[in-house]
């Protein structure tokens, strides 16, 4: 192998599909959202990181593509939930085009989940229940964070952490931030 070789994989082989058997690419499902949550939870007994990861894709004021990756917070017939700072890039453009996209994509599954449609928000009440589950430092880092904005260094993030830390001492629990 040369040292320009390609790092990129070669495409699978025929032998190398067959060897992970048939399966219905869409199983039946009236319901896409049962059929959603069944995929999901394969993918949480197979993938090593994150099932729940996924690309959200947003447009930018230009009219050009933004994506990035989240977590999935709930998913019910309403549709699926994430949270964002009101602050960030994604949530900016959201405000402005509602409209989004998500990818799912789970390798040991040899699946991609795509869906498109109007981006809401959801209540105070269930922002503020989500909020009061998150890990204590990453309720601080919402309030220390100035999200999609360039970070002069690491220790001016670490320093406002600290010092929300020691302002918020020992209460039980940290509001959430109104810009979340």
């Amino acid at each position: 192998m040369s040292s320009n070789a390609s790092v990129i994989p070669p495409t699978p082989s025929a032998d190398q599909y067959d060897a992970t058997g048939d399966r219905p690419l869409i199983e039946a499902a009236d319901d896409p959202i049962a059929l959603f949550t069944h995929w999901l939870s394969a993918a949480m007994a197979s993938e090593p990181n994150d099932a729940n990861a996924m690309t959200l894709s947003t447009v930018d004021a230009s009219g050009y593509p933004d994506a990035r990756i989240l977590l999935l917070k709930d998913v019910t017939a309403a549709g699926f939930t994430f949270y964002t700072n009101y602050y960030s890039a994604k949530a900016q453009q959201l405000t402005a085009n509602g409209a989004a996209a998500l990818v799912f994509h789970w390798k040991t599954q040899e699946r991609q989940v795509r869906v498109r449609g109007i981006v809401e928000l959801v209540s105070a009440e269930e922002a503020d229940a989500y909020f009061a589950e998150r890990a204590r430092d990453s309720q601080i880092g919402a309030w220390a964070s100035d999200q999609s904005q360039p970070l002069a260094e690491r220790e001016a993030l670490l320093a406002k952490m600290a010092m929300l830390k020691a302002t918020h001492g020992d209460e039980e629990a940290i509001q959430r931030p109104p810009h979340w």
